[in-house]
């Protein structure tokens, strides 16, 4: 498997687990009635829509811009970060929550390697 390949794989892996994230954020909204834990969870929902689309903008920008992806794989962690602090903040202690976001994390942290790899990669065409 090439480079480009592997940057695929984990852009649609993140995507994926930030749509089962989301999902799991709709469903505790239901069954939570305060207002600032739900001004926090609405927050992340926001950050993991904002991560499902910056995920499968950058699946399609690595083969023309690996440059362009490496930004918008980047700009993901602010938003997770502030729906971390949103969730601080309201005093939500869900374990299952806080798994979810580092998992996030982890698909962040491999887009931004693979991005930055392909930029070495190619160093010329960009």
């Amino acid at each position: 498997m090439d480079t480009t390949q592997l940057g695929t794989l984990i852009m649609k892996l993140g995507a994926a687990n930030a749509k089962a994230t989301l999902n799991v954020y709709n469903e505790i909204i239901k069954k939570l009635g305060s207002p600032q834990a739900l001004k926090a969870l609405n927050c992340c929902v926001e950050a993991y829509k904002y991560a499902i689309l910056s995920f499968e903008m950058v699946s399609s920008e690595l083969v023309e811009g690996p440059q362009t992806a490496n930004y918008d794989v980047a700009v993901i962690g602010p938003e997770i970060a502030n729906c971390e602090k949103e969730l601080i903040d309201a005093k939500v202690k869900n374990p299952r929550l806080l798994a979810r976001n580092q998992f996030m994390k982890y698909y962040i942290e491999m887009g931004y390697e693979i991005t930055s790899t392909l930029e070495l990669e190619n160093p010329n065409e960009y």
